[in-house]
């Protein structure tokens, strides 16, 4: 196996390599004058099995990955295999308004052509997984997430919605702590309430958990609803961290823990899913 390395997962890709003991494939990239992308992978690949590993979030991120999976190809690799941590655009996987792209297609197809099979890692709306004619693995990292807190001292695991409500659950079932939800309700466009559940808080260390944070607006309002609760503690966990302009600066010095996975790499990044991602590889998912 070799591991080729996208720019928005160098450090994911490391793990992955070493937890494999695959090669780690150097990869040359730069821009032409014009600003257009080049990348060259510096390593033979002919008849090997390859992994690229990167995310589509940006555009700038979609396209050096696509790059890297015909270059790949190129290189005679035997299978391609095309890991995406954090799968972007995958939120418009309908037609909501006439004239709309359905832009988790165009993502899917468009990875099919140079790869023999997708991973990804929670993707925000399963319906993309029908997209693929290829195999296409969505992974759950649940069991790394909650192991990660086994020994942080924590009494309850919240969830910021009922949305979000199997996944506190599922990893309060996992480290026998209890699970519950806040009631949201949305008053208007710009308004929303929120609700603690008859719970008693006071002194007691909370986990609050979600599958992304992007702006941060729901998770600092549940912040904010637990201290005046009396907790003694909060911890706040996520998938993926978006952290849109900022966010993460708003919401860290509020919280004693602010811990993510690797999906998308950052300060906060303290939960590696290379372990998942490597047993994906080797087809024990």
């Amino acid at each position: 196996m070799i591991i080729v390395p996208a720019s928005s997962s160098l450090d994911l890709a490391a793990r992955v390599a070493k937890d494999m003991g695959a090669t780690l494939a150097e990869v040359d990239k730069k821009r032409f004058p014009d600003g257009e992308m080049y990348v060259r992978i510096n390593s033979e690949l002919k008849n090997s099995e390859v992994a690229v590993i990167g995310n589509n979030r940006s555009d700038e991120d979609f396209v050096e990955l696509l790059l890297l999976l015909n270059a790949s190809k190129e290189g005679g690799a035997a299978k391609v295999t095309a890991v995406l941590p954090y799968f972007g655009y995958s939120r418009q996987h309908m037609i909501y308004k006439p004239g709309e792209p359905v832009s988790s297609k165009v993502m899917t197809k468009s990875l099919e052509n140079f790869s023999d099979r997708i991973i990804c890692v929670e993707i925000h709306d399963e319906e993309t997984l029908g997209f693929a004619s290829h195999p296409f693995v969505n992974l759950s990292v649940i069991n790394t997430s909650s192991e990660f807190f086994r020994n942080k001292g924590v009494d309850l695991i919240l969830s910021p919605d009922d949305g979000g409500y199997e996944r506190a659950k599922k990893m309060g079932e996992i480290l026998s702590i209890p699970a519950y939800y806040i009631n949201k309700k949305r008053i208007d466009s710009k308004t929303v309430e929120m609700h603690l559940p008859d719970v008693d808080f006071s002194g007691r260390s909370v986990l609050l958990v979600d599958d992304i944070i992007s702006t941060g607006g729901t998770i600092i309002k549940a912040v904010n609803l637990l201290k005046s609760s009396g907790v003694s503690k909060v911890s706040v966990s996520a998938v993926h961290g978006i952290f849109a302009k900022d966010s993460d600066s708003k919401i860290k010095p509020l919280v004693d823990l602010l811990a993510v996975s690797d999906t998308i790499e950052g300060a906060h990044s303290l939960i590696s899913i290379s372990g998942d991602i490597s047993r994906a590889l080797a087809g024990d998912v």
